[in-house]
């Protein structure tokens, strides 16, 4: 089947949504979007219109892919295929060609998130180079025991970004990179004793982005405490489903439970090739 790959700078924001929900349809979490949030959700992640893809087949949308990126490295941040195309083997003749652009473009690192359930995707991702990093999951607030919380005190995006880039690099997935807190409505929270929390706002529920500890405040409960006061404060909030596994006893323990979904991240980087292996 002959497929024609189109730059997203071809379409509008409002075309690339319309595109985007018709593809992920029936998929394992269907997207509803609206061009507002489109933009501010992919904006916020990096998208790069250029680099983003539409394929094509006899005037038909065949498959949609949006990308993120850094100066040296890019994430796939949404890839669904319509449903009259799915199942005959598309996908891997669309992303190879694409990641090898990226690649030439000098991309070292690419990235993605792809669903634990999703065992189909997870060997195609493989096939194409990617390794499973860490698995990756969310929490939701449930009723706050009553237990002592911090005084939280408003303050900037400016000010957090001060105090993490002061402190040794943070090794997070991509999606909880605090830059992107740059490009989303945010509240800024702080103890006053090098404890952090970012709470974006723009949706109908806030979210929990980011809880931080600077480094000489580590060790001490104030990411415990930070997260029981945020509990008792934003009844239901929930964060991402992007926190490394690992953080899950610290926010069972501050009241939080597990969301249902999870991810593994995946990554490839410069060390593995960039092609299907033989025989997949």
């Amino acid at each position: 089947m002959e497929l024609t790959a189109v730059s997203a700078l071809h379409y509008s924001c409002a075309d690339l949504t319309h595109i985007l929900e018709h593809c992920f349809q029936d998929y394992f979490v269907p997207i509803a979007l609206t061009p507002e949030t489109f933009a501010l959700r992919f904006g916020a992640e990096g998208m790069s219109m250029e680099d983003c893809r539409v394929w094509q087949h006899n005037g038909e949308t065949v498959a949609i892919a949006i990308i993120a990126r850094r100066p040296d490295a890019a994430r796939l941040a949404a890839f669904a295929i319509s449903p009259a195309y799915r199942g005959k083997g598309l996908a891997k003749s669309m992303l190879a060609p694409l990641f090898a652009t990226l690649k030439a473009s000098g991309i070292h690192r690419l990235y993605l998130e792809v669903i634990g359930a999703n065992t189909a995707a997870i060997g195609l991702y493989q096939s194409l180079g990617f390794a499973i990093t860490q698995g990756l999951t969310g929490f939701k607030a449930e009723s706050p025991e009553p237990t002592p919380k911090a005084d939280l005190q408003p303050a900037t995006t400016d000010e957090l970004l001060r105090a993490v880039f002061n402190a040794p690099p943070l090794n997070l997935p991509w999606l909880l990179d605090p830059l992107m807190l740059t490009r989303l409505q945010c509240e800024i929270l702080t103890d006053n004793t090098g404890a952090w929390a970012a709470i974006t706002t723009q949706t109908l529920t806030p979210q929990l982005r980011l809880v931080f500890v600077e480094p000489a405040s580590r060790g001490q409960g104030h990411a415990r405490s930070m997260l029981q006061t945020i509990n008792a404060r934003y009844p239901g909030i929930s964060t991402p489903t992007a926190l490394p596994a690992q953080f899950a006893p610290l926010f069972i323990g501050a009241g939080f439970q597990p969301l249902p979904m999870t991810q593994h991240e995946m990554i490839w980087d410069a060390s593995a090739p960039l092609y299907p292996r033989a025989g997949s």
